[in-house]
């Protein structure tokens, strides 16, 4: 338990004013990459509509929720006060719900196709809902603070696999046509559509 403990404490959690570069700096770097390679691609008639609408939107996303999450930090540093800064993750919830709707709209308007990069990034957002959903509702309806703290490490654990494997597939899409890709979504390993 000290192990996951300390592996948490060294990568998970958010220190103001760190030296070390952090897993989330290495995500939004991953993310750009991403996004660049699609519009260049996509510049090129090399990538398809689809492919780079989902990868758009989950940018977008992954910025409006940082600065969310910049916004947070600064509060709670100025008032001292972590408790009411807790619905970020209902702010996180609202901002899943708006991506997947709003990229759905995008491409009923503009691709009228669905690629399996667009049904895998819809999984992956529902089950980082759901996950910020959960903690939501121990921190602020259950007001249980420093309880169960497992579910913390579970938590930060699975939102930072989920942002590693939106990465990996948004980068290389043509993963997901492989077992090792639909393991990464969290879809069966035998095939089928994913």
């Amino acid at each position: 338990m000290e192990l996951i403990e300390e592996l948490y404490n060294k990568w998970l959690v958010i220190k103001p004013y760190t030296s070390v570069f952090s897993s989330q700096a290495i995500i939004a770097a991953a993310f750009l990459i991403a996004l660049i390679n699609s519009l260049r691609k996509a510049i090129n008639q090399k990538e398809l509509l689809s492919n780079f609408i989902t990868i758009a939107f989950v940018c977008i996303n992954y910025l409006l929720t940082a600065l969310l999450m910049e916004y947070v930090l600064g509060y709670v540093q100025n008032h001292n006060s972590a408790a009411s800064a807790q619905n970020v993750y209902l702010g996180f919830i609202l901002s899943n719900v708006l991506t997947l709707f709003l990229m759905y709209k995008a491409h009923i308007k503009l691709s009228y196709t669905f690629t399996p990069l667009y049904f895998a990034v819809n999984r992956l957002f529902i089950v980082l809902t759901a996950c910020h959903l959960l903690l939501w509702v121990k921190l602020v309806v259950l007001n249980l603070q420093q309880e169960y703290e497992q579910f913390h490490y579970i938590y930060s654990f699975t939102v930072l696999y989920i942002s590693f494997s939106l990465a990996v597939i948004m980068i290389f899409p043509y993963i997901l046509k492989t077992k090792f890709g639909r393991i990464l979504i969290f879809s069966s390993p035998r095939g089928g559509n994913v």
